[in-house]
């Protein structure tokens, strides 16, 4: 304690109101670290196995509520600005990636997958946390919503290195790519139902404000997407063609604050047009033959996604607040785990056990050791951290806990997910070494 009093003496201005201010030199030199730890925190990765938003979260509960470097009160002020930021980023990464073609012809598993973990999560964690009293039904809804769906930042960089079979490997980051854009989509949805809830309630009119909505962020955002799409042939030869997408990315957010629209979808879909290439040839509107597979666009949004996201991860430890964690807290939240986990587990069941389509069927002969790869690729990330801030942003009430309950289940699945991966790789090596040795048992000895 007297090292921290001296290091604030030494570090921090100090007003007449006793309030205390970060030099400026200081701060953006700890935002560097920050950006440093993230990038260590990814090479490590792939030799432990920790995630590294582990650590990063780690150090924003080291620099906000336990020593108070920084000030969280300032950092909560600047939350619906960064959480708006990275939803754009997250939903333009999710366009970029749904490749319909693809998708459509090799995922059924994944998509059943997807749909049904969606599902039981929403269903079974927002009925449970309404019956604890956490919050009212719709509220509840909106965090088993939230804590859905698995992250591909976390998960697909462990791809390569187990040793599971390719078929379900490539399901795993089909669904980790793609889940995150059901999940936001489906949050909408409530979001609006929560806005125009009364005793009173029309359905109809708020499902008419909802299609709407979808609607008109959908058409634009496509007329927007192609008009830009045949602009990049010109763009991509300057050194400014993400910078320029990007602005127009953040105009057609403002466009659907204007319209009654939806910024979230609209970036989705213009994604998608950006992305799906092999679609806008098919249908004759890549009029410049147009592509960005190799381009800089996607280059560049991967690393400037690392350093929002760096920085995100490192802020949801920062305002984070110890105080609202009580036992009637932790008694909700050890059930929103064990209602994951088995959201998860009748999820890849459904998966893998449905006779309703040969490829499934076939699936479902995959080993129990399978299974458990499946089960344990569970951990969440970016879009449950972003989601928790969306209801906030639009002042539903009964959402304050939301980014505390979120902090918690990304730590703890993370942390599942590490040991999920060792106990497979143990697993795997075993039923290796069995099929070895009942495979040498059974072969002819040889007389001399």
């Amino acid at each position: 304690m007297l090292f921290y009093k001296n290091y604030v003496k030494k570090n921090f201005k100090i007003d007449k109101n006793k309030k205390i201010f970060m030099f400026p030199s200081i701060a953006i030199g700890i935002f560097g670290i920050i950006i440093i730890l993230g990038f260590l925190g990814e090479i490590l990765f792939q030799y432990t196995k920790i995630p590294s938003i582990l650590f990063l979260m780690a150090a924003g509960l080291l620099l906000g509520p336990i020593y108070h470097i920084f000030n969280q009160n300032v950092f909560l002020s600047f939350a619906p600005y960064l959480s708006t930021l990275v939803l754009v980023l997250i939903m333009f990464q999710g366009g970029l990636e749904l490749n319909f073609l693809t998708v459509f012809k090799s995922s059924f598993v994944s998509m059943i997958l997807i749909l049904s973990g969606l599902f039981l999560s929403t269903v079974f964690v927002g009925v449970i946390f309404y019956i604890m009293g956490g919050a009212g039904f719709i509220q509840s809804l909106m965090l088993g919503t939230i804590v859905s769906c698995s992250s591909s930042t976390v998960i697909i960089p462990l791809l390569p290195n187990i040793n599971a079979s390719e078929k379900s490997k490539t399901v795993i980051a089909i669904e980790s790519t793609f889940n995150d854009a059901f999940a936001i989509i489906l949050l909408i949805i409530l979001i609006s139902i929560a806005k125009h809830a009364s005793i009173n309630m029309n359905y109809g009119k708020i499902a008419l404000q909802t299609a709407y909505s979808f609607a008109i962020s959908g058409l634009i955002a496509a007329v927007l997407g192609i008009v830009w799409y045949m602009a990049l042939k010109a763009l991509v030869k300057t050194k400014f063609a993400y910078g320029v997408t990007f602005a127009a990315m953040l105009v057609l957010v403002l466009i659907m604050h204007y319209v009654h629209g939806n910024g979230a979808i609209a970036i989705l879909v213009f994604g998608i047009i950006m992305g799906n290439e092999d679609l806008l040839n098919r249908f004759k509107i890549n009029f410049f033959n147009m592509s960005i597979k190799n381009s800089v666009i996607k280059q560049f949004n991967h690393e400037f996604s690392f350093l929002i996201r760096t920085v995100f991860f490192v802020f949801l430890g920062v305002v984070v607040e110890l105080a609202n964690l009580d036992w009637e807290f932790f008694d909700r939240f050890f059930i929103i785990i064990i209602l994951i986990i088995l959201s998860r587990y009748i999820a890849v069941r459904i998966a893998f056990k449905s006779e309703n389509n040969k490829k499934i069927k076939d699936a479902a002969a995959a080993p129990k050791e399978e299974r458990f790869f499946m089960l344990s690729m569970i951990g969440r990330a970016l879009a449950t951290a972003i989601m928790a801030y969306m209801p906030l942003n639009e002042g539903i009430p009964g959402t304050s806990a939301f980014p505390e309950y979120a902090f918690l289940v990304i730590i703890t699945t993370n942390i599942l997910l590490t040991v999920g991966v060792f106990i497979y790789s143990r697993k795997a090596k075993n039923a290796a070494s069995q099929t070895i040795d009942a495979n040498l048992s059974k072969t002819p000895e040889t007389n001399p």
